[in-house]
């Protein structure tokens, strides 16, 4: 599970659960539950990791521990930088969106 590698990923580098925080932009708290695996992972902090520690893999953070392929195409691997560009456009859609209602007077 990614929460097992980040762990381990976070311990060889010698940091704590404040200074991942610290780093990253999120609560000790919100760091201990994505590492004990007990909140999802979402964008802001795949991006946020990615930027702050390039060495992370993110396809081997994501990868299923049986070495199954989880993509239908045969031998497709996701580069990493393409899938930071497609959580940046979701990112920024999201944003133009919210931006829509509140011209609209819509509240979330």
């Amino acid at each position: 599970m990614y929460n097992e590698k980040l762990s381990k990923f976070f311990k060889a580098k010698g940091l704590k659960q404040k200074e991942v925080g610290e780093i990253l932009g999120f609560s000790p708290a919100m760091i201990g539950r994505y590492l004990h695996g007990t909140a999802n992972i979402g964008s802001e902090f795949i991006l946020s990791l990615s930027k702050n520690f390039p060495d992370v893999d993110l396809n081997d953070l994501f990868a299923p521990e049986d070495g199954q392929n989880m993509v239908n195409e045969a031998g497709a691997v996701y580069e990493k930088q393409n899938m930071l560009n497609d959580l940046e456009d979701i990112e920024d859609r999201i944003h133009n969106i919210r931006l829509k209602l509140a011209e609209k007077k819509f509240e979330e």
